[in-house]
């Protein structure tokens, strides 16, 4: 009974595991109002930087195109010869979205901006809301930002819809490290990257002139994985037989585990009772 007990525990943590986990998300003790701010997002997208991996978590329903665009510029590897966090405002937000590599930039230049999203309500921006930028109707292109803190500025425009969120562990341990240093762009007071300039000569106009600016390494869709797949590929490559028995098998070994956890638990306890 207990081996039977420990097979279906087995699985069950299989189950509900997955290879990209969504760790720093709310917690299930949250209040109401934090989970409707931080939705189950539909996929993720981990990203790699120079001041280490944080996480995009895409709610599709909040801007079906923008959640669409962003996805194919992750696909494509639009964020895989580096990106500038070339606007880094403290309590406002971080901006990105000019490749290091011009040819890239070039190429996607050439595609249409997107049409706003329109949807029944845009959620008020909250503290690590991921949107596009624009200036103006149907201008999204291949900007977007980060909000460091929730904002009653930002999301009045057509444009400026969230199409996704970094969690709040992320926030703190990476997009709140990111170098500020150079601040807003020059028009707000700032001494930011010139944007042309950083469209005509790349990761080199960065490197020379903004040596301390942080940036994306690469970014990629986050595959979860589950125990049906897990048992499937197994089937795939063993058979059902061997399959059962691999499964098995790790549940024998977690039941072992537990069982010297549990000895050892009472052999520290045998000895403080001496003491």
């Amino acid at each position: 009974m207990a081996i039977c007990l420990v097979l279906l525990a087995f699985v069950s943590l299989v189950g509900n595991t997955s290879a990209e986990s969504t760790e720093g998300g709310p917690k299930d003790d949250a209040s109401s109002q934090l989970k409707v701010a931080y939705p189950t997002p539909d996929y993720v997208v981990k990203c790699d930087t120079t001041k280490g991996p944080f996480r995009i978590h895409v709610v599709e329903d909040w801007a079906p195109l923008g959640a669409s665009r962003f996805r194919e510029m992750v696909e494509s590897g639009f964020y895989n010869d580096g990106v500038a966090f070339f606007r880094v405002v403290t309590n406002f937000l971080v901006q990105y979205g000019i490749s290091s590599n011009v040819s890239i930039t070039e190429k996607w230049g050439k595609v249409p901006p997107l049409r706003d999203d329109v949807v029944a309500e845009t959620p008020k921006f909250k503290r690590g809301y991921v949107s596009f930028a624009g200036g103006g109707p149907n201008s999204r292109t291949t900007q977007t930002f980060i909000t460091f803190s929730d904002s009653t500025h930002l999301g009045h425009a057509p444009w400026e819809t969230p199409f996704g969120y970094v969690t709040l562990l992320d926030m703190k341990n990476v997009i709140d490290k990111l170098f500020s240093g150079y601040g807003d762009m020059v028009d707000f007071g700032g001494t930011a990257p010139d944007q042309g300039r950083l469209r005509r000569e790349g990761g080199e106009y960065i490197k020379t002139e903004f040596p301390d600016i942080d940036l994306i390494e690469k970014c990629v869709i986050a595959r979860k994985f589950r125990a049906k797949d897990l048992i499937v590929k197994a089937e795939e490559k063993l058979g059902r037989f061997w399959s059962v028995v691999l499964v098995f098998s790790g549940a024998m070994a977690l039941l072992a585990l537990i069982s010297i956890a549990a000895r050892l638990a009472m052999k520290s306890g045998g000895q403080n009772k001496r003491d």
